[in-house]
């Protein structure tokens, strides 16, 4: 009995939290989100990957890709369906680069964010990549409240100076845009490192700054015992927060799970599913020639 009141407690205290924070892990000037479950599994220190999913995290990542790819991701932040996030992407070669387009989708029937992105990425030389990209935003409230739109750019770049090295940057609304009046859609300013010391193993380090927020720092760790099996964690500052998952690839399917965890609102589920389309050129990415 007593278990069973604990447990009520606890469920009525976190639906006053959410209806506490709910404005600030809902609302339209929060930073952009990162889709795609290998970086949900590494903390989002995925800056200086150039994989496929770069198409919504660094488009200077497209540039390494040779295949036609899509790929859908879907988060449940916290368990709750009304904080749900979902994501759709591609990746479409035309020489000398690669088209991305992207879709995400957050929120519920009486708010919600949505985005429609298209970018672009090539190689400038056999080490360095390239990319920009323009989205399209809306935010909907339910009722007489309407909704607002606007335009923002992002663009990246990824330098590798040795095989196992790799630095990347990546900057996202360099203009300032917002949605209406008073809601402010951040600038937001990444840096980081990827580091492979032997073949299974990838490290990754990266700093994030913006215009709403404090700087964040993440880490990231993926062991791969085998070539198509990967284990991941990471770990993110303000707030804290850690992340762990895994994936697994079946002939041209990717299949990825993560989970982060928020000490006072718990955990966040996160799956991303992939297909590359297969072609004679095999995609560059993860610091793999």
């Amino acid at each position: 009995m007593r278990y069973e009141q604990g447990l009520k407690i606890s469920k009525s205290s976190k639906l006053i939290l959410f209806a506490l924070l709910f404005p600030l892990i809902a609302f339209p000037d929060e930073p952009e989100k990162y889709p795609g479950a290998k970086a949900s599994g590494l903390s989002n220190s995925t800056i200086a990957l150039a994989d496929p999913w770069s198409v919504f995290n660094n488009q200077a990542g497209l540039g390494w890709q040779r295949n036609y790819w899509v790929g859908v991701f879907h988060e449940k932040r916290y368990f709750v369906n009304e904080l749900s996030y979902t994501s759709l992407g591609g990746c479409i070669p035309a020489k000398p680069g690669v088209f991305g387009v992207g879709v995400t989708h957050y929120g519920y029937s009486q708010f919600s964010q949505s985005r429609f992105g298209l970018s672009y990425g090539m190689m400038l030389s056999e080490t360095i990549s390239a990319g920009i990209g323009m989205n399209y935003h809306m935010v909907r409230f339910a009722g007489e409240y309407g909704g607002s739109e606007c335009i923002t750019a992002e663009g990246g770049i990824i330098y590798q100076p040795l095989e196992r090295i790799a630095i990347g940057a990546h900057v996202f609304n360099p203009t300032g845009a917002s949605i209406g009046s008073d809601q402010n859609l951040p600038t937001t300013f990444g840096l980081g490192l990827a580091y492979r010391p032997v073949e299974s193993v990838l490290v990754l380090v990266q700093g994030d700054d913006n215009t709403l927020t404090s700087p964040v720092v993440r880490t990231g760790v993926e062991y791969s015992p085998v070539k198509r099996l990967s284990f991941r964690a990471g770990m993110s500052s303000n707030p804290m927060s850690l992340s762990f998952g895994l994936g697994w690839i079946v002939k041209s399917i990717s299949f990825d799970l993560a989970f982060s965890y928020h000490r006072v609102l718990g955990y966040t589920p996160y799956l991303s599913v992939s297909y590359a389309f297969e072609s004679n050129a095999e995609n560059r990415d993860d610091l793999k020639q």
